[in-house]
Formats: structure tokens, C-alpha cells, sequence
């Protein structure tokens, strides 16, 4: 768990950092953003739908239920650890707003579905699913069972669809939404570890 610590440790450090740095699209963002719009609709629906998930009040909502999956596998110290992982990753975003802004994809270089002056980087979605969607995987590593299978082969399409939708709508450029992944799974891994559950 250290190395895959350590990778995601560098994926927020150097994209995140470069984001920063560079305040616009880091090489390959624009091109992976044109790719993935000629193969979806950026205004599909069920990318509206899926970035719901992470907005309020449905964000709770989401958080429960991700809750629920984690104590039927964990039992109280999972879906303590699920929760309390939401609950640095989302602590983190608002610190991150605070401390800096990253424009989003402009309209003028790729499509946008709905234009927002808020910063891109953190996504919230993705460090909100990041931390949800990778404390279940966490949960569930190395366990063989029909519902350990299910809840992490779930999350991880619930994950990579919903980060893939936010890039096609041009709500975030990849790199972005990598970072923010990133950083929730850091969420998820550093709230097992405060808890006690060593999956």
C-alpha cells in the first residue's frame, strides 16, 4: 500500500504543482478533451447525472450509501473509515479553493456544457469519488467474494465514467481531474490507516 501511496503522492505533487504553475492546460490535456468529445455528447445526460452525485445535497446522500456498502464489508471501523475519508477529502478541497485557482476549459478551445468561474482544480467530483470510490476499493483489495468483487468492480466504473464524463463536458481538463482523484484516494488510504483497517 506504500507504493501505491507514493504514486499518488507524485500524481497530485507533479500535476497538481504543474497546474498550478502553468495556470492553463498541461501538455496532452486539450488533445485528450477533443478525443473524448468526438466519442461523447459533452451535454449527455448521464454525465449530468453522475456529476450530481457529488454536488450538495446529494453528496450526502452519496456518502451514505458508499457507507452502507463499506460497514456490509468492514463492518463500524469501514464505514467509519469511508466517511471520515470523504471528510478529509472534501475539508481538503475547500482549503485547496482557498488557497489557489486553476481556470477551467475555456470555450473558446473546447466545447463546454455549462460554464462555471469556480477553479478546476481540485475537481470536486473527482476528489469526492476519489475518496468514496477508492475507500470502497480499499475495503475490498484482495478479498475474492461475490460482493467484495461487485462493490469494487462498481466503484471503479463509477469512478472512471464519472471522471471521463466531467473531461467530455469540459468541466475539467484531465490532468486536473487525475489530481483530484488522486488526492481523495489519499483521503481513503489515510482515514484506513487512522481507523485501524488494514485492507
Amino acid at each position: 500500500m506504500r507504493s501505491v501511496s507514493l504514486v499518488l503522492l507524485m500524481i497530485v505533487v507533479v500535476l497538481g504543482g504543474m497546474g498550478v504553475w502553468l495556470q492553463g492546460p498541461l501538455p496532452l490535456d486539450i488533445e485528450a478533451t477533443w478525443q473524448l468529445q468526438r466519442l461523447i455528447d459533452p451535454r449527455s445526460a448521464w454525465i449530468e447525472w453522475l456529476s450530481l452525485t457529488a454536488g450538495w445535497p446529494m453528496i450526502v446522500a452519496s456518502t451514505l450509501l458508499a457507507g452502507l456498502f463499506a460497514a456490509s464489508l468492514e463492518r463500524l471501523p469501514g464505514a467509519a473509515a469511508l466517511i471520515i475519508g470523504v471528510g478529509i477529502a472534501m475539508a481538503t478541497e475547500r482549503l485547496a479553493r482557498l488557497a489557489f485557482y486553476v481556470p477551467r476549459p475555456s470555450a473558446d478551445i473546447v466545447e463546454v456544457a455549462s460554464a462555471s468561474a469556480s477553479s478546476g482544480l481540485p475537481s470536486t467530483f473527482a476528489i469526492f469519488h476519489g475518496a468514496a470510490c477508492g475507500g470502497l476499493i480499499l475495503l475490498t483489495w484482495g478479498t475474492r467474494g461475490r460482493e467484495a468483487m461487485a462493490v469494487r468492480l462498481g466503484a471503479a466504473v463509477l469512478l472512471l465514467a464519472g471522471c471521463i464524463g466531467r473531461v467530455a463536458a469540459g468541466a475539467h481538463w484531465t490532468s486536473q481531474v487525475l489530481a483530484s482523484a488522486a488526492l481523495g484516494a489519499l483521503a481513503a488510504i489515510l482515514a484506513a490507516r487512522l481507523v485501524g483497517v488494514r485492507r
